[in-house]
């Protein structure tokens, strides 16, 4: 039979390995973020680029 000091300790080391998922998950969820920001940044200046390319052709064809 266990006793109080021993379920207590039990449930503590739960509690902590809980807390610890937690933290876990959250820190995923925030690399993703991070990873989806430098992904829509590299986005935005790759259709940046491709507009300059597109007037720069359209300007030497005379269409603008």
């Amino acid at each position: 039979m266990s006793d109080f000091f021993s379920i207590a300790v039990e449930m503590q080391r739960d509690i902590l390995l809980a807390q610890k998922a937690g933290l876990d998950a959250a820190q995923k969820m925030l690399d993703a973020g991070q990873q989806v920001a430098a992904a829509q940044d590299v986005t935005q200046k790759a259709a940046e680029a491709n507009l300059k390319a597109w007037s720069a052709w359209a300007k030497l064809w005379g269409w603008k």
